[in-house]
């Protein structure tokens, strides 16, 4: 039995009871692309939650045992059980809105690319279905190849019209502006309009926007540049030569451990962390 099915026939009944108090999640699962319901996904959390709480409490309340009464032993397992249980179940319900952004993002970065494509192929005027199935192939642009394979299929498969493919999707999308871009298609497609003249402009103005956040990264780059090389080269250059001076006055021996800990420790950890932060910032990546 899938487990899925074992935590719905143990923890369907409270799902459902405390399903209203998370219905924000019920759109950010859509959004992420989690097939599960909110009852299902809320079940899989609490069988999780309470299945950890368990085993914890019993392990951590040996462990304690051996260092404290049965009492207190008792108590802390109980409750450092409870502390990573209910983060475990915090970390259930923050995953659909974290996919949910990460898709966003992957989106952000593809569209004016894929937007450029599309009006590619509509300028050979085909069906609206063909040119979904192709952008559908055309694996490179990652969840927009995804969103439109689906739309084909719905289409295709499902008899699903375009109009109620393109409003399905527009409400799953987790990105505003490709949210935006199904509903104007549909809106264009429905009314006879020049669809593509419509995804030549929209190709051109995320294209000029694409090519400004560029720019602007680029001049934020070399600012945070030399806010690195003044603060955490420079500094820890002149930390290095300070405490040097200073420990052949002291002669005193901890100036080399700190010394070690600068350079060995703390200069790699903040240079890691500066990196880490200028790829997050980075409209490439």
């Amino acid at each position: 039995m899938p487990y899925s099915e074992i935590a719905g026939n143990i923890f369907g009944e409270a799902a459902r009871k405390i399903k209203p108090y998370f219905l924000d999640l019920k759109d950010d699962l859509q959004r992420a692309g989690i097939t599960y319901t909110l009852e299902e996904y809320l079940s899989m959390a609490m069988f999780i939650f309470f299945i950890t709480f368990f085993f914890e409490a019993i392990l951590l309340s040996f462990i304690f045992a051996l260092l404290v009464g049965i009492v207190m032993a008792l108590v802390l397992g109980f409750m450092l059980a409870l502390g990573i249980s209910s983060f475990i179940f915090f970390l259930f319900y923050s995953y659909p809105t974290t996919m949910s952004k990460s898709k966003e993002k992957s989106i952000k970065k593809t569209l004016p690319f894929a937007v450029s494509y599309m009006s590619v192929i509509s300028s050979s005027r085909p069906n609206p279905i063909v040119m979904f199935k192709s952008m559908g192939d055309f694996k490179e642009y990652g969840e927009i190849s995804k969103l439109c394979s689906n739309v084909a299929r719905d289409i295709e498969f499902f008899g699903l019209t375009v109009s109620s493919a393109l409003k399905k999707w527009a409400k799953r999308t987790p990105s505003k502006d490709l949210k935006e871009l199904l509903w104007s298609m549909n809106t264009i497609l429905e009314s006879g309009g020049d669809l593509t003249s419509f995804l030549k402009q929209k190709s051109d103005d995320l294209m000029a926007d694409y090519r400004r956040s560029i720019r602007k990264y680029s001049q934020d780059l070399s600012l945070y540049v030399e806010i690195y090389l003044t603060l955490i080269i420079t500094g820890s250059i002149f930390f290095i030569i300070l405490s040097a001076i200073i420990a052949t006055i002291s002669s005193d021996s901890s100036t080399t451990l700190i010394q070690s800990f600068v350079v060995f420790g703390l200069l790699p950890a903040l240079s890691s962390g500066f990196i880490v932060i200028i790829k997050s910032m980075s409209p490439l990546e």
